[in-house]
């Protein structure tokens, strides 16, 4: 069953609703779905934006850090005047500023296994956009447990990588079965 969409949902949609790929049935599933946003940083911030502007009804942003100044070169989802504050609050706050009607819960810590295996079977997509191996292999293991699609990314100065691991087709490979850990300091290595 598709939603009813009112009139300002159909102006703001209207280039998704023209798309044959989207139209109603899939700006639905957008307004449907829940994605969870690990990190808010350089890669985080225009995900949130665009994630709010495409309409997915609900997004949840996780992320223990505040804004600082010398963020705002490359964090596009936080301002001066939100400098100190949670990368979370601000993140919400740029997304609701371009669509008031979605939903957006905020988790200002970082997000241990136990919160992983509450969250992610709840969220139709994870991305994360963190930092760190130790939490992009526990990310990978929620969702492989949860057989929850994860998008991950990382980037450095001008390169940039970005993996998609849908964990509903058995036959696909997993974050972790692209990279080998080193367990004494957690960095990884390229198998």
């Amino acid at each position: 069953m598709l939603l009813a969409m009112d009139p300002s949902a159909d102006r703001r949609h209207a280039r998704h609703l023209s798309l044959p790929q989207i139209g109603v049935e899939g700006q639905t599933r957008l307004a449907r779905a829940h994605v969870l946003v690990i990190g808010l940083g350089g890669l985080g911030s225009p995900v949130a934006l665009y994630l709010a502007a495409a309409g997915v009804g609900r997004l949840t942003f996780a992320d223990f850090d505040t804004v600082e100044l010398s963020n705002l070169q490359r964090q596009i989802a936080h301002t001066t005047p939100r400098v100190g504050m949670a990368k979370t609050d601000s993140a919400r706050d740029a997304c609701l500023a371009i669509d008031p009607e979605i939903h957006i819960d905020t988790i200002e810590h970082g997000l241990d296994e136990e919160d992983l295996t509450e969250l992610v079977p709840t969220c139709t997509a994870v991305v994360d956009c963190s930092d760190n191996f130790p939490t992009r292999f526990a990310v990978n293991a929620a969702c492989l447990a949860a057989r929850v699609p994860l998008v991950t990314g990382a980037a450095i100065r001008f390169d940039g990588q970005v993996t998609v691991v849908d964990p509903r087709d058995t036959a696909s490979p997993c974050y972790r079965c692209l990279y080998a850990a080193d367990a004494d300091d957690g960095r990884a290595s390229i198998m």
